[in-house]
C-alpha cells in the first residue's frame, strides 16, 4: 500500500494567479497604484473595464476556493498515510515521502496567501474608481459570496489540519525533530490563510458598498 504515500510527491496545490485578466488603467502604471485617494476623474466617471475587472475578481477569488479545496483534499489524506506510516515496523521510508508532502502543502498554502493578498490590492484599487451602479453592486455581491465559499473552505482545511497534527503528536516516538518542524510549518501556514481571507474579505465589501 506504499502507492497511497507516494501520490502526492510530485503535485503542486495551487498556482499564482493569471496576469492577463481584464485590468483597470490603475493598475497598468504602478505609481497610480499607491495613491490612497480617488482622483478627480474618478469621482466623475468609473473605469470602462470596473464590471470586467470586478468578474474577474469573482473569479480569481473562486479559484483560490479551487485551491484550498484541493489542498484540504491532500491534507486529509495525509491522515490516513500517517497512520499507514505508524503500523509499520520501521515508519521512515513512509514519513521521508510524507514530510515532502507536507512541504508542497506548505508552498500551496503560501501560494494561496499571496494570490488572496493581490486581489486584494486589485480590489483597493478597483474602490478609488467605483461608484453606485447596479450591476456593479450584484458583482460585488458576487465576489463577497465566493470569500464566503474560501472562508468555508478554510475553516474545514483548518480542522483536518489540525487532526493530521494530532496524529503526528501521538505517534511523536517515530518523529525525528525535523518531520515535527514540517509538520508545525504546514500548521502555521494553513493558519496564516485566514490573514489574508479576513483582508479580501474587508476589501471586497469596502468595493461593494461603494458600488451601492
Amino acid at each position: 500500500m506504499i502507492f497511497a504515500v507516494l501520490f502526492l510527491a510530485s503535485a503542486l496545490p495551487a498556482a499564482a494567479i493569471d496576469n492577463q485578466a481584464p485590468t483597470l488603467w490603475q493598475e497598468r502604471f504602478f505609481w497610480d497604484a499607491l495613491l490612497t485617494a480617488r482622483d478627480r476623474m474618478a469621482r466623475q466617471q468609473s473605469d470602462p473595464m470596473m464590471i470586467p475587472v470586478m468578474k474577474a475578481i469573482a473569479g480569481q477569488v473562486a479559484q483560490q476556493v479551487a485551491n484550498l479545496a484541493q489542498i484540504h483534499q491532500y491534507v486529509k489524506a495525509q491522515g490516513d498515510n500517517l497512520r499507514y506510516a505508524y503500523a509499520q515496523p520501521d515508519p521512515q521510508p513512509s514519513l521521508d515521502t510524507i514530510i515532502n508532502n507536507f512541504e508542497t502543502l506548505t508552498t500551496g498554502c503560501d501560494q494561496v496567501r499571496q494570490n488572496l493578498y493581490y486581489l486584494t490590492a486589485r480590489q483597493r484599487i478597483a474602490s478609488s474608481q467605483a461608484l453606485p451602479d447596479p450591476e456593479m453592486y450584484q458583482t460585488g455581491l458576487l465576489i463577497l459570496g465566493q470569500v464566503q465559499q474560501l472562508q468555508l473552505t478554510l475553516n474545514v482545511l483548518y480542522t483536518d489540519m489540525n487532526a493530521v497534527r494530532g496524529v503526528v503528536v501521538e505517534n511523536n516516538w517515530a518523529n525525528d525533530k525535523n518531520f515535527s518542524n514540517k509538520t508545525e510549518e504546514l500548521m502555521r501556514s494553513v493558519v496564516r490563510v485566514q490573514d489574508s481571507v479576513f483582508a479580501v474579505y474587508n476589501a471586497g465589501y469596502e468595493l461593494a458598498m461603494r458600488c451601492r
